[in-house]
């Protein structure tokens, strides 16, 4: 029952105050917006991950318990921890006083967060086999209880994530004579990712032959979309021809349509020997017109070098187009 209490209480933690506000409202208020009226930015974010938000139905706390708490950052996953122990010592501790173990309700609460981790039967000796058993029941609860953080905070912790940095800025611009969609990322552990694949999306909104509109999704065919060894950096480029997505749209055509572009790296970090994922978006106002990126990578004392702060960097001026 307090597991469920501290996962309702997170529930309303973690839900954003505007989706609070709206569902507070009548359903009549609710108005169904076509895809024109949102902007990129307002699906998805920098970070390629979906800002969408609904009211869900009543779930029972201990359906999906595993994935909700694997979900929380670390600050709210403490959060719900020391809520969770607090409410479970305070339960107790009114408990030991109702049983008359002590008349300070202080004592009693402490006595309870002592008795988590180790039962001292002597402090309550006088008290009867009622506490005995309420003792021991706590003794149980603390010993589970323990186990399940312990074995949550492990998996959270031992979880392999991605370092991947990706350009704030990707690029249209010739390359080897052929205009094209580039950025570039690094790996910024500087280990090694094997079997590293990247694949780009085109997202925009379109009017079917019907009149309805919808949000669809085409794939970029990519100049190399995988690499055996990905450990510095790699510059990713799409060629925009007559079969591209991207070809025949302008600035105003992008905006028009709310065009994004969402990229995902997949690969194995040899280091953890765990798949990793990495997801970034770019919009129309994050590309920049026939410029070129600075070089990262140097040779020096026969070493290979690379200067990750520069990953953002752009040659000026812009390059000259014929």
């Amino acid at each position: 029952m307090l597991v469920g209490i501290a996962y309702n209480a997170c529930n309303t933690l973690v839900t954003d105050k505007g989706n609070s506000s709206m569902a507070s409202k009548p359903d009549s208020s609710h108005q169904s917006l076509h895809p024109q009226s949102f902007h990129f930015r307002a699906l998805i974010n920098r970070q390629g991950r979906l800002n969408v938000q609904g009211a869900r139905k009543f779930q029972n706390p201990f359906a999906d318990l595993y994935h909700f708490f694997f979900s929380l950052s670390w600050p709210k996953f403490f959060a719900i921890v020391a809520s969770i122990y607090l409410m479970t010592n305070l339960s107790f501790g009114v408990l030991y006083f109702i049983s008359g173990v002590s008349s300070s309700f202080t004592h009693c609460f402490f006595l309870s967060v002592q008795n988590m981790n180790a039962v001292d039967f002597d402090k309550v000796h006088s008290q009867g086999i009622g506490v005995y058993i309420l003792m021991t029941i706590q003794a149980f609860l603390g010993l589970l209880t323990l186990a399940v953080i312990t074995g949550l905070f492990y998996a959270r912790f031992s979880r392999a994530t991605a370092r991947i940095i990706f350009s704030n800025k990707a690029i249209i611009g010739p390359h080897n004579g052929k205009l094209c969609f580039s950025f570039r990322i690094a790996n910024e552990r500087l280990n090694q990712i094997a079997e590293a694949h990247m694949a780009l999306h085109l997202t925009k909104n379109e009017i079917t032959l019907e009149g309805e509109h919808t949000r669809k999704f085409h794939d970029m065919k990519l100049e190399r979309d995988h690499s055996p060894l990905f450990a510095l950096s790699w510059t990713v480029r799409h060629y925009i021809d007559e079969k591209s997505p991207l070809s025949g749209m302008d600035e105003n055509k992008m905006k028009e349509t709310q065009m994004g572009i969402l990229a995902s790296l997949t690969g194995i970090d040899e280091t953890f020997s765990q798949p990793i994922i990495a997801r970034h978006s770019y919009s129309q106002e994050d590309i920049v017109y026939n410029r070129r990126f600075k070089d990262i990578i140097t040779w020096h004392d026969k070493k290979v070098r690379i200067d990750l702060k520069g990953i953002h960097d752009l040659h000026e001026p812009p390059l000259a187009v014929t």
